[in-house]
């Protein structure tokens, strides 16, 4: 039997800002969003593992901030390490799992907005096409949760999470770039780079690495600037 995509109608007036999704393998929180992109954390339990899923319609990019896990797909998979990132593709099949003795803290950013664009094919807690989870498994936020808010243009803010340091840049142009470690790696929360045309080069959703984005700058602009998110560890 093929999976089934379903929508939960008891979850439209839930407000992610204010809680916590428990989940069999952990739980996540809503870090940050805007029009274009959600920002979640997840936390997983030592040895547990998302479903094998997909999101049909939206892109998601993940980056290891502590621990080690294992990212599988439907034939392969990868080995990830701390600031290790990946970018997911719309219907690519793929699970997670906390393969170190503290579990793993991951963060997950989708585009567009849309919990409910999910297909599980496979799951050790037996949630085989099943949707998202309902109301019953939300809980109040932690008090010390961080949530991020993006600052004036030109300035940053920073924070540090999880033995990382996260630095929140709303940039007008790019000059920033060469104040950036090359080990760090790159969020773009909104703006990004478009060609002479108006087409998205590198657009809100999107991880890569300084060096990636400082070699597209050279051909494409930021006529919107960027809020970026810039992930790096001590």
């Amino acid at each position: 039997m093929l999976p089934v995509m379903h929508n939960t109608c008891d979850r439209q007036h839930i407000d992610y800002d204010y809680a916590v999704v428990r989940k069999p393998w952990g739980y996540e929180y809503l870090m940050y969003q805007n029009d274009k992109v959600g920002l979640w954390v997840l936390h997983l339990s030592p040895g547990a593992s998302t479903s094998l899923h997909c999101h049909p319609r939206k892109k998601t990019g993940l980056v290891l901030l502590s621990g080690e896990a294992h990212l599988s797909y439907l034939n392969d998979g990868v080995h990830l390490k701390p600031l290790d990132r990946v970018m997911i593709r719309p219907g690519l099949f793929h699970s997670t799992k906390a393969v170190s003795p503290d579990g793993i803290v991951l963060l997950e950013i989708e585009t567009p907005r849309d919990k409910e664009n999910l297909v599980r094919l496979e799951d050790a807690y037996g949630r085989e096409a099943k949707p998202y989870e309902g109301i019953e498994a939300d809980e109040p936020l932690m008090p010390d949760a961080l949530k991020l808010s993006i600052p004036q243009p030109g300035e940053e803010v920073g924070h540090t999470f999880r033995g990382c340091q996260l630095r929140l840049g709303n940039w007008s142009d790019l000059t920033q770039l060469d104040q950036v470690d090359p080990s760090c790696v790159l969020m773009l929360l909104d703006g990004g780079l478009f060609s002479k045309e108006g087409e998205p080069i590198l657009a809100a959703g999107d991880v890569v690495t300084p060096q990636t984005l400082s070699r597209l700058a050279k051909s494409f602009s930021a006529p919107y600037g960027i809020q970026i998110l810039i992930i790096s560890r001590p």
